[in-house]
């Protein structure tokens, strides 16, 4: 809440829909409801990213997706280094000298 300089009341910050200053019982709990509604929403969405659990599962499940997209790439490259791998033994054992 602010406080007006001039009369010293306090006034109520405007709210789209719902009048600054309610007149009515009805138009209070009118906004007491939707502000209620609001607070729960807002907690529903801290407590979605909160939860570390879920967060590592959907990046886990998307690592996966991607991980079965690009598995032809990387089953080729994961190839090749194989296969330089043992040519580099191959090479390496016809070099080396023979007792």
């Amino acid at each position: 809440m602010s406080v007006s300089r001039d009369t010293g009341e306090a006034r109520v910050p405007d709210t789209p829909g719902i009048p600054a200053d309610p007149e009515t019982p009805a138009e209070l709990r009118e906004r007491i409801d939707r502000t209620r509604r609001e607070l729960g929403d807002t907690i529903e969405e801290l407590a979605a990213k909160a939860d570390v659990k879920a967060l590592a599962q959907r990046k886990a499940s998307g690592a996966v997706r991607a991980g079965r997209r690009n598995a032809v790439p990387l089953a080729v490259a994961g190839g090749a280094v194989l296969a330089l791998a043992v040519a580099a033994v191959v090479l390496r054992r016809r070099q080396a000298p023979r007792p």
